[in-house]
C-alpha cells in the first residue's frame, strides 16, 4: 500500500476510534440526569433516551470503518496476526460489538417500553419507576465496561504500532479501568480528574 493511501486508511481508523468515545459521553449523560431533582418522567427522560438509543447506530457505522480500515492497515504490514496485541484489539472489538448489540437489542427496548406508557408531563408510574432504573442500571455498567473496552482496543492498537513493554500496556490498561469506573461512579466534571 502507498505511503499515502495508509496515512489516508490511518486517520479514518483514528478518526473513527475517536468517535467511538460514546460509552463516555452516554455515562455523562446518564449521570447528570441522576443529579436532577425530579423522578424519572416523560420531558426529562424521554430527551434523554432519545439520545442514548439512537447512538449504537452511529457506533455500528464506526466500528464498520475500524473493522476495514484495520485489516487494511494489518495487510499493508504483512498480516501480523500472531502479535498478541493484535489479536487482544480484534477479541476486544468483537465483544464491544456484543455488548452494544445486547444493549441496542435487549436493554434499550424494555426502557422504551417502559417510557412507552409515559405520557407528556408526567411521571412514570410507581410500579413501572423500579423497573426502569434497574434496566438503566444494567446499561450503565455495561456503558462502563465498553468505556474500558474502547480504551483497551486504543491501547492495543497503540501497542501493535509502536510495541512498547508489556508492562506498559498493563499500567495504561489499570488507568484505562479506573477512569471507567470513576466514569461510572460519579459525574466526570472536570475532565480527567
Amino acid at each position: 500500500m502507498p505511503a499515502e493511501a495508509r496515512v489516508v486508511v490511518l486517520l479514518l481508523h483514528l478518526i473513527a476510534m475517536l468517535f467511538m468515545a460514546a460509552p463516555l459521553y452516554m455515562l455523562i449523560i446518564v449521570n447528570e440526569r441522576a443529579r436532577f431533582a425530579v423522578p424519572p418522567g416523560y420531558n426529562t427522560d424521554r430527551y434523554m433516551e432519545n439520545i442514548i438509543k439512537r447512538q449504537p447506530i452511529r457506533c455500528y457505522a464506526y466500528m464498520a470503518v475500524i473493522l476495514v480500515t484495520g485489516i487494511l492497515l494489518t495487510w499493508a504490514r504483512g498480516w501480523i496476526w500472531t502479535d498478541w496485541a493484535l489479536i487482544a484489539k480484534l477479541v476486544t472489538f468483537a465483544v464491544l460489538a456484543g455488548l452494544l448489540s445486547y444493549v441496542h437489542f435487549n436493554i434499550q427496548p424494555r426502557i422504551e417500553s417502559v417510557l412507552a406508557g409515559c405520557n407528556p408531563g408526567e411521571e412514570v408510574s410507581v410500579k413501572d419507576k423500579p423497573i426502569l432504573l434497574a434496566w438503566r442500571t444494567r446499561r450503565k455498567r455495561l456503558a462502563a465496561t465498553c468505556l474500558f473496552l474502547v480504551l483497551t482496543a486504543l491501547i492495543m492498537g497503540v501497542r501493535v504500532t509502536w510495541g512498547f513493554a508489556p508492562w506498559l500496556v498493563v499500567v495504561f490498561l489499570v488507568i484505562a479501568a479506573l477512569f471507567a469506573w470513576r466514569a461510572y461512579r460519579q459525574p466526570v466534571t472536570w475532565g480527567w480528574v
